[in-house]
Order: structure tokens, then C-alpha cells, then sequence
């Protein structure tokens, strides 16, 4: 099963072209399914994510691509955790046994990830890290040229609900016209200076990295800050207009690629509200509404994704219906006390993931603010801290309906009231020794000796394969 880790901590990044766009994914997959362990930077060191599909050595021809996964886990974790799944576009949870569709704003994601695993899958394989991160750069470069985006401005969250993968992307011509002869391991170096060459995506001219060295173009070729492989000289830039791959930022000046400028896509204007059912934790439909309604203006270009235009925000809801919010949209949004989390007005209202409201005063408050509890379990809230100062107001009746919390959940800290308190009290898989955690710590389904125990007796021969693999499939299966 051809497998390349992305991300990990206990390997070098050498600036494989898919590290951005699998980060993109886990952070999204994180942010929904289990927030705690979201991670902050694509270098933070806490996450391990692999790409890879099975290979059917009795099946000639092009590899079948039906089981192409990208699996994540937490470096601390010895099982795979969440898989994105290519064949159906879903997320699974492998342990808590979920599964739900993949968001709509992975789309872009998902299909370049598909599209270079498609040319990837003809070239060789037994490359070395280096040397395989080096042969994708290539691949990539290769394909950004023949391949162009026949649209100007992004996805937003919601503006797909069924999505499918192009079938455009497997066609074998796209693959023919791919020239694999040249994608050598090494990267061709300057014959003045050794350093290495930069080229142009567009018209392969080559220049040195040096800007002082006599084989560096004049004026210097335009190149993404983020993406360093991604360049183009002057003349191409001029010549592919406002459908250029690399644009200067309003608001650092430097050069991006296009796919990372961030646009509003313009507030919904005419939503007639639409009641959600009573209990159900599927996406509201006023912001599925939002997609169909008219906006308040055109797509807007923002700025790239190292800077900040003022009076930009990011809404905090994953299902916003655009990436990015431009004053004029954002001047009704919503703001926690804590004045760490910020969500525009219609998903701070139909989108209860974000905001936990007091049932007193109705303000809005994050999920992780320590001014007001809710239940992880059941979601009932008590009263903020304001409220609890003033509790002499508020009648027995009204406070035996609040939850009393009982007991905190080892793995986040999450409140757990004593309503829900038996269900939140499972074993450990091993020992049997009784957890404390509530659903979403799912990685504490082990306790932390058993943990510790497992890590200690993996080992590993000369060769790099695991010894302990019965060890891991058995942890596996008891997960």
C-alpha cells in the first residue's frame, strides 16, 4: 500500500506539495469532530497524518484509486484516528463509529489532493523522504501548468451540498500529458553559485536563487511566501491577466497564490427564517437557505493568508457562508465576552455549535469560555458568572432546572452534570480501570499507564519495520 506521512513530528518536513492542503483537512476534521485537540500550526508537532490507497498487484494499468484515505492521529495515539475517505467523501470517526460528509469548503482541497495522488500513482516508488518530496514538487509544478482553474473566486463553506470528486481528474490523457522523464530525484542546481534553480510553472525559464548571483532573472521572478515551488517570470504574469496563479497582496504586498487571497462572498440578504427540529444536531437550514439567497454584494478579494485587512474577521462557525468577512458584512456580528471567539450574526444565532447562551441575561458566550458551564453530555447551561453573583433574584423553581455540575472529564476538562454523570464514567479497554471522559476524548479510551505501556514495548527492527505490529492491531481492535 503506497503511504507517505505528510505531517509528523518524528519526521523533517521537506516541503512536500500536499503538506498545506492536508493541514487545511485536519484542521477542519479537528474543529469539528474533536475541538480539543485542533491544531494551532501546521509545525505544532502534535498531529501525524498519512496519505495512501491499497495497490491491487493483479489489476494491469492505471492504479484503481478507490481506496485513496488520508488518516490522522495524534502523535501520542497508537491506532488511526479519523480517515477522510476519497470514494465517498466522508469523514470517519474509527472511534466513536461516526461518520459524516465532508464539509463543502475541503472541496478545492480534496480535489487537488486527488488529482496529484492520480499523477503520483504512475511514477516510481522507494524513494526516500527527501527524495520523494523533491519528485512531487515536480509532479506538482507539472500539473498546476497543464491543469488550469476555471473559476475566479473560491467555494465558500455552503455553496455545495452533494459533492463528487471530478471525474476529469482521472482521465489518462491528463496523466499523457505529464512529462515523467524529467521528474529526476535531485533539483537541478546553478552552474555559477550551486544554489539552487527556481523556475517559472508556466514557461519553465530557470533562475538561481541568489538574488546577487549573475544567474538570477531580472527583474526577479514573482514567488508565492507560502508555497515556495510556485513561481512565474514577468512575462507570463502579464500574459495570464486576471487568471494569473500569483497575485500581490493589498495588504502585505507580496506575492501569493491566488488560491490563498481569501474573499467575501457578501452577506445574505431576503432569509426568511426556517425552524430547525427539535434536538437535531445536522446543520441549520437557514444557513443551507443563506446559499440560494441574494448577497448584499459581488465576491470581494480580501488578502493573503499571512495578513490580516482591518476590519476583516473569520467567522468561527465552520458552516459560515464565506471564508473570509469584509467590514461591511461583518458590523452585526458577534463578539464572546471573553473577546477571543468571533461569529458573524446568522451563525451566531442558527449555529449552536458556536455560542452557549445564559438562560438568564441571553448573552453569548464561547464553548471554551470560562464564564459560563454546560453540560458536554446533555448541553443544558447554568447561569453565567454575572447572573450567579445576582442568584437572589432568581426563584427555586428556576434554579432546579439548571444543571448542577458534578464531576470535570480527565481529558478536556468539559463539565458533566449529574443528569449525565453514570454515562460519561466508562473503562479502560485494557485494565478496566474507570475514566472519567466525556464522547468527544475519544483518545482516552485508554488509561494513561496502559498508554504508556503499549508506547514502551513498540519496537522497531533494522530494517524500519515494526516488530510490535500484533500489539498495535490489538490496541487497534480494542479501540
Amino acid at each position: 500500500m503506497p503511504t507517505w506521512t505528510i505531517i509528523s513530528p518524528c519526521e523533517k518536513d521537506h516541503g512536500h506539495p500536499m503538506r498545506l492542503n492536508i493541514f487545511r483537512v485536519m484542521k477542519t476534521v479537528y474543529h469539528m469532530l474533536s475541538p480539543q485537540n485542533e491544531p494551532s500550526a501546521i509545525d505544532e508537532g502534535k498531529h501525524i497524518a498519512t496519505l495512501g490507497y491499497a495497490v491491487a498487484q493483479e489489476n494491469p494499468g492505471p492504479p484503481d484509486l478507490s481506496s485513496l484515505a488520508i488518516h490522522f492521529r495524534l502523535s501520542t495515539q497508537i491506532a488511526t484516528h479519523f480517515v477522510v475517505a476519497f470514494c465517498n467523501l466522508r469523514i470517519i470517526d474509527m472511534m466513536q463509529n461516526v461518520c459524516i460528509p465532508i464539509p463543502c469548503e475541503l472541496t478545492s482541497v480534496i480535489a487537488d489532493i486527488y488529482e496529484f495522488v492520480v499523477a503520483r500513482a504512475t511514477s516510481c516508488r522507494g524513494l526516500n523522504s527527501e527524495e520523494e518530496c523533491d519528485l512531487a514538487r515536480k509532479i506538482w509544478k507539472q500539473l498546476q501548468v497543464k491543469v488550469r482553474p476555471d473559476r475566479t473566486h473560491p467555494l465558500s463553506s455552503c455553496e455545495l451540498i452533494a459533492v463528487e470528486v471530478p471525474q476529469t481528474l482521472v482521465q489518462q490523457e491528463l496523466i499523457d500529458d505529464i512529462d515523467f522523464t524529467c521528474l529526476r530525484p535531485g533539483s537541478p542546481r546553478c552552474s555559477i553559485c550551486d544554489s539552487y534553480l527556481i523556475h517559472c510553472t508556466s514557461c519553465q525559464v530557470a533562475s538561481c536563487d541568489e538574488d546577487d548571483c549573475p544567474g538570477s532573472s531580472e527583474p526577479p521572478l514573482a514567488r508565492c511566501g507560502r508555497h515556495y515551488r510556485e513561481a512565474l517570470c514577468f512575462s507570463c504574469l502579464e500574459e495570464q491577466g486576471v487568471m494569473a496563479e500569483l497575485e500581490e497582496c493589498p495588504g502585505c504586498k507580496s506575492w501569493c497564490c491566488t488560491r490563498d487571497i481569501s474573499w467575501c462572498s457578501g452577506h445574505p440578504v431576503g432569509l426568511q427564517p426556517i425552524p430547525a427540529l427539535p434536538g437535531s444536531n445536522s446543520v441549520n437550514p437557514n444557513l443551507i437557505a443563506a446559499v440560494q439567497s441574494a448577497r448584499v454584494h459581488p465576491p470581494k478579494r480580501g488578502s493573503c493568508m499571512e495578513c490580516e485587512l482591518p476590519g476583516w474577521r473569520s467567522c468561527n462557525s465552520t458552516f459560515c457562508w464565506s471564508q473570509t468577512i469584509c467590514p461591511e458584512c461583518a458590523s452585526s456580528g458577534v463578539t464572546c465576552l471573553c473577546q477571543e471567539v468571533w461569529a458573524c450574526d446568522l451563525c451566531a444565532e442558527h449555529n449552536t455549535g458556536v455560542f452557549i447562551r445564559c438562560p438568564r441575561c441571553n448573552r453569548p458566550f464561547c464553548c471554551s469560555c470560562s464564564y459560563v458551564d454546560q453540560c458536554q453530555e446533555c448541553h443544558r447551561t447554568n447561569l453565567c458568572n454575572d447572573c450567579i453573583e445576582e442568584e437572589s433574584d432568581v426563584g427555586d423553581g428556576l434554579m432546579a432546572e439548571f444543571p448542577e455540575f458534578v464531576v470535570s472529564c480527565e481529558g478536556c476538562q468539559a463539565k458533566v452534570c449529574d443528569r449525565c454523570v453514570s454515562q460519561s464514567t466508562i473503562a479502560c479497554k485494557v485494565c478496566s480501570r474507570r475514566l472519567r471522559v466525556c464522547r468527544s476524548c475519544c483518545c482516552k479510551s485508554l488509561c494513561d499507564d496502559c498508554l504508556e505501556w503499549f508506547a514502551s514495548h513498540e519496537t522497531h527492527d533494522e530494517d524500519g519495520t515494526n516488530e510490535g505490529v500484533d500489539v498495535s492491531l490489538n490496541v487497534e481492535a480494542l479501540l
